[in-house]
């Protein structure tokens, strides 16, 4: 009975190490809208048959902040190869961020860090959909979908270019 009870413990300890990640081949959940900072609508199905790196962020987020060299690196060496998704999960609530916000923040990086920060930005509808959705627990939440729109993987909290580029790797060589 001890060795039972030790056994199904380290079992669930395994499995809380183990949750924040999402290996190969996990359906993609609900599809999803933003909003581009150019206020037009978008849909997470319109980027099917592309990777996508989905970063769920927001302007009033240290880790999120300390995310973005990473990312700029991913759009610089992967260009068209992956399309990355910045949708700022903070929209709703008294502290609610904004277009105009996300906006200024992100010309301060900019400026401060000589990055591009080229790709896409966006804003969770006043709902929160995105966050209650993909980032309930926290940020920074990355995710990867591959050219079929499934989760490939995900993770929560800062993530270093070199372990992205792997995972990045990974799935584009899997086409």
């Amino acid at each position: 009975m001890e060795k039972t009870v030790i056994l199904l413990g380290s079992i669930f300890v395994l499995l809380l190490f183990f949750s924040g990640c999402n290996e190969k081949n996990v359906p993609a959940g609900d599809d999803f809208s933003f909003t581009t900072l150019d206020g037009q609508t978008k849909y997470l199905h319109e980027y099917s048959g592309k990777v996508i790196l989905l970063d769920c962020m927001a302007v009033n987020c240290y880790w999120c902040d300390q995310q973005m060299p990473g990312l700029d690196t991913v759009s610089q060496h992967y260009g068209k190869n992956v399309t990355i998704l910045s949708i700022d999960v903070w929209t709703t609530g008294q502290n609610a961020e904004t277009a105009e916000l996300l906006k200024n923040h992100l010309n301060e990086l900019r400026a401060s860090g000589n990055l591009s920060l080229d790709w896409t930005f966006g804003l969770d509808d006043s709902k929160g959909t995105i966050q209650s959705t993909y980032a309930p627990e926290g940020i920074p939440m990355l995710y990867i979908f591959d050219i079929k729109g499934n989760i490939y993987y995900s993770h929560m909290g800062y993530e270093d270019y070199s372990s992205l580029a792997s995972k990045l790797d990974e799935v584009l060589s899997k086409g």
